[in-house]
């Protein structure tokens, strides 16, 4: 009976089960739904109104950036000293190309179309260009003509009369400071720092300047506004500073006459104020100085009696024109039979009363430069700023170079400063660095046919009779007529020199600076031995 119950409630157990398991509905287990991952919107993201502006924007005609200048230069070297001021914000154009010779350029179809759409044609002027007035007009242009030598005082050519002038202008100062080298010294040695530099007080006074290594510091005081000369018996360099600015020199002229004892002057207009005076590098153990005021009255008594010479001088002169009136007459009459008969050839190949070959002095390089500058302000205000920049960092580099010819030439015995070349171009570095140009091969262009047979005997015989070692043919012209020169004198034909154009990139020419030191060192190579 018990085993019966036991086995029933097992069954009413087991049937409660099963009811409960298919019957009862499960709880559901939690669900961890993940996090959508954060955005991160950047912070130069466009808001909603910002991305609308945009499309409005885009939908509307966008304003074209303004066009470059399109500039021609009219040769290398201009157009060298032209990208330095301009940079890449002009579109350049050069027509006569490295290694060219502008004498006898002949301009092409390209040329024409190229200045035709112009804005600016910068030219050296004084006549260098012959073929270019033609072309302008051809071209039918409207570009601004920028002849960058207008500022530039020009020689005359065939004598460079300027030079004479200037001399006879310092002649009286420079005779006057010569007497003070043959004073007892003044000892006083320089220091090398601006807190030890030694004083040089005194005008009038030669001091014997004790360097070291080369170099040395002097402070120097001025009172009053004026011109300040510095007499060095060296060819050495001599820089000026005031509160740590260098000064640039009016002027710097080499002495090869009027005073053996005087090598160099440098010339400042100065205003009140304490300057340090700066000798170095390589200016030797000592330097010989006498410092002047410019305007100085020396007490000349003989002046008043030059000046009543001068003017009796100019009555007898007058008299004399008179009483010769009728036999300068005839005497041109016969002259001008002579000219006629040369007249077309002379045309051909003349370039005016003036020498254009300015850039062969960097001080003019520097009136070119500011030239340019200006033009180029004036034609796009928009980079006036950069135009500024640009000039101010090349003018830099030109006024040390000019520093730097300088120091090389002053290695040069003043005697043999004799150059003799394939034309007359080096009329304006002659007259900066106390040169003599003995003579040329072409006189004054590169145009001019191969002289006659007794112009190059006489050519020879002022080679010989001058002494220099060597003579110098050019970039821009065969050497085969300076060959025959140099062999018939007997001298050595130098290496070309960089003359009327740029050379090809990567030359020792390859840039306006480049040349000129090129130029500098082998005409010192050539001519200090």
């Amino acid at each position: 009976m018990s085993r019966s119950r036991f086995s029933i409630l097992t069954l009413v157990l087991l049937l409660a089960l099963l009811l409960a398991a298919c019957g009862a509905t499960p709880s559901a287990a939690p669900t961890t739904i993940p996090a959508a991952p954060a955005t991160e919107i950047p912070a130069d993201a466009p808001t909603v109104a910002a991305t609308a502006a945009a499309t409005a924007e885009s939908s509307a005609t966008p304003l074209p950036e303004a066009a470059p200048l399109k500039v021609i230069a009219t040769n290398s070297i201009l157009g060298d000293m032209v990208a330095n001021v301009a940079g890449d914000r002009i579109d350049l154009t050069t027509l006569v190309g490295p290694d060219g010779d502008p004498h006898v350029y002949q301009p092409t179809p390209r040329d024409s179309a190229a200045l035709a759409g112009a804005d600016l044609l910068f030219e050296n002027g004084l006549e260098f260009e012959l073929w270019l007035d033609a072309l302008f007009e051809a071209s039918g242009t409207q570009a601004t003509r920028v002849a960058v030598s207008g500022r530039v005082t020009p020689l005359p050519f065939g004598g460079h009369d300027d030079e004479h002038a200037h001399d006879d202008d310092h002649s009286a100062a420079l005779a006057h400071a010569c007497k003070h080298f043959g004073d007892e010294p003044t000892d006083v040695t320089a220091g090398t720092t601006l807190d030890g530099a030694a004083t040089i007080p005194d005008d009038h006074t030669l001091y014997l300047v004790a360097l070291s290594d080369g170099e040395g510091l002097l402070s120097f005081t001025r009172d009053e506004d004026g011109d300040v000369k510095f007499f060095l018996g060296s060819a050495v360099s001599l820089t000026l500073t005031l509160d740590a600015v260098a000064l640039e020199a009016e002027a710097v002229e080499l002495i090869t006459e009027g005073c053996e004892a005087v090598a160099i002057v440098y010339t400042f207009d100065l205003e009140p104020g304490t300057y340090s005076v700066q000798f170095g590098p390589d200016a030797g153990e000592n330097v010989a100085l006498v410092w002047e005021e410019a305007a100085h009255d020396h007490g000349y008594a003989d002046d008043a009696t030059h000046a009543d010479d001068a003017a009796h001088a100019d009555d007898d002169a007058h008299a004399d024109d008179a009483a010769h009136a009728d036999d300068a007459t005839h005497a041109d009459d016969d002259a001008h039979a002579d000219d006629d008969a040369h007249a077309d050839d002379d045309d051909a190949h003349a370039h005016g009363e003036f020498d254009p070959h300015v850039w062969q002095d960097p001080n003019n390089a520097i009136t070119m430069v500011e030239a340019i500058r200006d033009a180029l302000i004036a034609a796009d205000e928009r980079n006036a700023e950069a135009y500024e920049r640009n000039a101010a960092t090349y003018i830099a580099e030109l006024q040390e170079l000019d520093r730097f010819i300088a120091a090389e030439v002053a290695r040069i015995p003043a005697a043999q400063r004799k150059l003799v070349t394939n034309h007359d171009t080096f009329g304006y570095f002659a007259a900066r660095y106390g040169f003599e140009v003995i003579g040329t091969a072409l006189g004054a262009s590169t145009e001019a046919s191969d002289p006659s047979a007794g112009e190059l005997a006489t050519l020879v015989q002022q080679i010989q009779a001058a002494g220099v070692p060597a003579i110098f043919t050019e970039n821009v012209s065969n050497p085969a007529l300076m060959e025959t020169i140099a062999r018939e004198a007997g001298v050595t034909l130098a290496p070309p020199l960089y003359t009327d154009g740029l050379g090809a990139p990567g030359s020792d020419g390859a840039t306006y600076l480049a040349m000129l030191r090129y130029n500098a060192t082998t005409i010192v190579a050539a001519l200090a031995e």
